[in-house]
């Protein structure tokens, strides 16, 4: 046989180590350029597809080796082959006329000068050929070997599901009847117009409570820690969350219908440096209907509560004592409080800076009080001094807690003017007109000599406004005095 020619394998006929891979590859791209323009008008023959199939997988089993693409392989229109380009296998009764014209058509190819050596068949191991040194030898499954690509496509939702220790196994929806989805919503209703069922507080009826909060909050052994208390009750369980700070919306709804009577909420509202973002949704829980029906003191101190937000507590029906200590309120509060005039007898409002004078009407309005505290506020003189008079004129009795700089004026009403005028001096401002200029002259002289600020002589009506001024003041003072005297002598202090 010529060196110019292929060694051909009988057996595996595309077996050739006399020829490169490229230069086969380029001889069926020239083929299939000839046959571009009848694939286009004519169904592609069997043979073309076969090898169309094999050149496009060796071209992408050489793609390192070989910088031209095989893009300008037709494909095959048969369905068969959209998804997988396979080689059939080959077979004996394969007819000799195909064979002769791919061996005449690799000879074509060939033309080039004579190889100095002749290739060994290990220079092809790259295409998965025999073994090094050794020819084909027939398999035990006497056929070409035949390859096939497929492509994998992502699913992102798996048919099966999968196990996961993070994720709990979905149940089973159990398709319900049209009478017990109505059953479901009316259950719903009640609980939202009537509160969820708390039960007792014997022991058979909190454990179910103490089991609920438990799985409510989980991981902070919850159950273990309200067993061990002295006193197991409503009550005692509401103390308990609340020094913790774990009355959160949830748990109130569940205990919005129990009788407890105290409410503290500085820890669960408490705005730790912005931390706390659920905190300010708290206080729209006592908006719900029926809840807390039995609550009487109320703590807020140390928390952020707006002016508005006290619409949702102005309905309680047994509220006696509200605690707003440092809650940065301002006048609008104290008028939305008036809706407690009927059961409010104790308020603390303390340490807040925007509470000033304009809130002492709505204060008034608040009948019943017995209790108030107003220290550290704005509130000035003028209001104490309106405050203490209608104390006076309606016979109320209240301790009352003023601001510091009002009881220091308190303390040295002495150094403003005479306190205790003594005839022929008078006390009454409403006889001041009556007074000649003299007996003016006297009146104010004798303030003057307390407090030298005070002028003693001028025109006659100028002296009657002044000595009438400064008695007016001289008696609702002493009226802000006895106020406070009298607060101290009902708080036994």
């Amino acid at each position: 046989m010529s060196s110019t020619l292929p060694t051909i394998d009988e057996k595996n006929p595309l077996y050739c180590p006399a020829i490169t891979a490229s230069s086969y590859l380029s001889s069926l791209r020239r083929q299939n350029r000839q046959r571009k323009a009848k694939a286009r008008t004519q169904k592609q023959p069997q043979k073309d597809r076969f090898l169309s199939s094999f050149a496009r997988i060796l071209d992408n089993a050489l793609q390192e080796g070989d910088p031209e693409p095989l893009d300008i392989l037709p494909r095959s229109d048969d369905t068969s082959t959209a998804t997988s380009f396979g080689f059939h296998s080959w077979k004996e009764n394969v007819s000799t006329t195909s064979f002769e014209q791919l061996r005449t058509s690799v000879k074509k190819v060939s033309a080039r000068p004579p190889l100095k050596r002749k290739r060994t068949l290990s220079s092809f191991s790259d295409l998965d050929g025999p073994t090094k040194y050794a020819r084909s030898i027939q398999s035990v499954h006497e056929s070409s070997f035949e390859i096939s690509v497929r492509r994998e496509r992502l699913d992102f939702f798996p048919s099966k599901p999968q196990y996961s220790p993070l994720v709990v196994p979905k149940k089973p929806v159990v398709k319900t009847t049209l009478a017990e989805d109505l059953k479901a919503k009316i259950r719903a209703l009640e609980d939202d117009l009537y509160g969820p069922p708390i039960g007792t507080e014997s022991p058979r009826g909190l454990k179910p409570l103490i089991e609920r909060l438990d799985a409510m909050m989980p991981g902070i052994r919850l159950q273990d820690r309200l067993t061990k208390l002295p006193e197991l009750s409503h009550q005692t369980i509401a103390d308990f969350l609340g020094e913790n700070g774990l009355l959160n919306v949830r748990v109130l709804t569940l205990l919005r219908t129990s009788e407890i009577w105290r409410l503290v909420l500085t820890e669960t509202m408490g705005d730790e440096d912005g931390l706390n973002i659920a905190g300010k949704d708290v206080l729209p829980v006592f908006s719900k209907p029926n809840g807390f029906l039995f609550l009487s003191e109320l703590t807020l101190s140390g928390t952020r509560v707006q002016d508005i937000d006290l619409v949702h507590i102005h309905h309680l029906p047994r509220l006696v004592t509200l605690i707003m200590n440092n809650t940065g309120i301002g006048n609008e509060a104290i008028f939305h409080l008036v809706a407690l005039r009927r059961s409010l007898l104790q308020l603390s409002i303390a340490t807040n800076p925007h509470i000033d004078d304009d809130a002492i009407p709505a204060i008034l309005m608040l009948s019943k009080l017995s209790f108030l505290t107003i220290l550290d506020t704005s509130v000035d003189m003028p209001g104490i001094r309106r405050l203490a008079q209608t104390i006076y004129d309606e016979r109320r009795v209240i301790d009352i807690e003023i601001p510091s700089a009002c009881e220091t004026y308190v303390d040295n009403m002495a150094s403003h003017y005479l306190v205790d005028p003594r005839p022929p001096l008078i006390d009454n401002p409403s006889i001041v007109p009556e007074l000649s200029a003299a007996a003016l002259k006297r009146n104010l002289a004798a303030h003057a000599a307390r407090n030298p600020a005070i002028a003693a002589t001028g025109s006659k009506p100028e002296m009657v406004q002044r000595l009438t001024t400064l008695l007016e003041t001289r008696k609702m003072d002493v009226l802000v005095r006895e106020m406070i005297t009298s607060g101290d002598e009902v708080a036994g202090r």
